[in-house]
């Protein structure tokens, strides 16, 4: 299942093609360089010592993830996200550069990535080239891999299969954009009552 990142891609890239896929793409490799010089920084640590800070990421994540999804849903009644005219354009198709890197910087998912899983790997006591190297080696991976799910995504076939399947795929994404929203919701519920 696609997470919010390629879904912001894949949104960008059918409704406005390939610039707009490209600036969605380079939105998430931004997003994924931050944290990664955040993650190499050390400063993941004061989600340690500040728990409250991780929470309000999460709950901005989880708000910012019904938003889009809410927006699908509302596309969907003007017959789908895909069939979307300018003046009814999506978030991800207004600003998908700002868009996707919102959606990036709020994901719990990278949150947790950048914020534990990586930093647990980085020698506290590297040397600073070896921190540049694997925040330039992040962001360039991420622009690749992303840039080529924007090219597929844009491809005039997948355009129109996604055009004829608009309605559905909208209902589709309103469900898996609220539906990862309200998982981290129920999740900061759940942990904030133990």
């Amino acid at each position: 299942m696609p997470g919010p990142n390629h879904l912001t891609i894949i949104t960008a890239s059918v409704t406005s093609g390939r610039v707009a896929g490209l600036r969605a793409a380079m939105g998430i490799a931004a997003g994924a360089l931050t944290w990664s010089i955040i993650a190499v920084s050390g400063i993941a640590v004061i989600f340690d010592v500040v728990p409250s800070l991780y929470l309000a990421l999460r709950v901005i994540g989880s708000s910012y993830l019904i938003y889009l999804g809410v927006n699908a849903f509302r596309a969907a009644r003007r017959g789908g996200v895909f069939n979307l005219t300018p003046n009814a354009a999506s978030p991800a198709t207004r600003a998908p550069f700002r868009t996707a890197y919102l959606v990036m910087m709020t994901n719990p998912k990278a949150v947790l990535f950048f914020g534990s899983i990586l930093a647990a790997f980085i020698p506290p006591d590297g040397p600073r080239w070896l921190m540049v190297m694997i925040a330039l080696q992040i962001g360039i991976l991420a622009a690749v891999l992303n840039a080529i799910a924007a090219l597929f995504f844009s491809a005039p076939p997948v355009i129109a299969g996604f055009q004829r399947a608009s309605f559905a795929t909208s209902i589709l994404f309103g469900v898996l954009f609220c539906g990862l929203g309200l998982v981290v919701a129920w999740d900061i519920f759940i942990n904030l009552n133990v």
